[in-house]
């Protein structure tokens, strides 16, 4: 773990982290990014490509999914990272606190989709991941109602900050997180995956 090279400076930054499979990454996932990035005031956006998901049968090959992750994210304030690949983790739970007790002088935000908002409750220890650093959803298409009723969203509802106040959401003691509209991009992984088969 002393070993562990963060991906870029830390101290006093604002970093959203923006974990998935990007299996492959599209449009979207720069929208999510570049959304978060904007309305929360990030100085860096951290994708971190996940070493395997076990929600999913299938995540395809790593190498691929860096790669098509690095092809999208061109802002020169976006980094790709294989962070969790480096740690040898595969929950977010645990790569999350790895990072954050790496840079305790950071103020991280975890990011994700609105569709990863619906099944949040699945994933291994979310709600430590929700106690452990702000979480900023994004609007994806499709998905409101499931966002909404989410069972994050009710167990968490007395610590949502609204979206009018989100810029100061990387500085939230945890729990707190904020849903952000914008226009929605309709592209998905798997429309992606179902077009090249």
């Amino acid at each position: 773990m002393n070993l562990l090279k963060l991906p870029g400076p830390v101290d006093g930054l604002r970093i959203g982290l923006f974990g998935g499979s990007f299996n492959p990454a599209h449009s979207g996932h720069v929208h999510v990014a570049e959304t978060a990035m904007r309305r929360l005031g990030l100085d860096w956006v951290w994708w971190i490509v996940a070493r395997g998901n076990p929600l999913k049968a299938s995540h395809g090959d790593f190498d691929a999914r860096l790669a098509s992750a690095r092809a999208l994210a061109r802002n020169p304030r976006m980094i790709v990272t294989d962070i969790e690949a480096q740690l040898g983790l595969t929950y977010t739970s645990d790569t999350l606190a790895a990072i954050v007790n790496r840079a305790p002088r950071a103020h991280f935000v975890w990011l994700m989709g609105a569709d990863n908002m619906a099944g949040f409750h699945l994933w291994q220890d979310w709600q430590g991941i929700a106690n452990t650093l702000p979480i900023a959803i994004v609007a994806r298409p499709g998905v409101g109602t499931a966002a909404r009723n989410a069972p994050f969203a009710r167990r968490f509802a007395s610590s949502r900050i609204p979206a009018s106040a989100a810029r100061t959401l990387p500085m939230a003691p945890p729990p707190a997180w904020t849903y952000l509209t914008a226009p929605l991009d309709p592209a998905s992984s798997t429309a992606l995956r179902a077009a090249r088969s």
